[in-house]
């Protein structure tokens, strides 16, 4: 009787240390899954602000690239209407210098035409 009291003590025991170490297993391989779930969470969470931060990169390049052109559209806007300018007033100086020219030959064809006109009336 004693000994079967003592097999049965010791079974219960051996029950209660193989008990243990599956809890044990058990307890390490839910530290790992959340370990695991973890590292995934914090790789995702990386991945995500890279793609943002890429994205954020895109984004300023486009809108430098459009400040760039805007500006360029209007130095080149400018540049044309100084060109513009610049030819007009060539063209109308061009012009009143023609005029001027024309009525100084003008003028001077009817002085000669008078002197000529006078001499042969002092003639006749």
């Amino acid at each position: 009787m004693a000994s079967q009291l003592c097999e049965n003590n010791t079974l219960n025991k051996n029950r209660g240390i193989n008990l243990i170490i599956i809890i044990n297993i058990i307890i390490i391989i839910i530290i790992i899954i959340i370990i695991i779930i973890i590292i995934i969470i914090i790789i995702i969470i990386i991945i995500i602000i890279i793609i943002i931060i890429i994205i954020i990169i895109i984004i300023i390049i486009i809108i430098i690239i459009i400040i760039i052109i805007i500006i360029i559209t209007i130095i080149t806007i400018i540049i044309t209407i100084i060109i513009i300018i610049i030819t007009i007033t060539i063209i109308i100086i061009i012009i009143i210098i023609i005029i001027i020219i024309i009525i100084i030959i003008i003028i001077i064809i009817i002085i000669i035409l008078v002197v000529v006109f006078v001499i042969i009336m002092n003639f006749v």
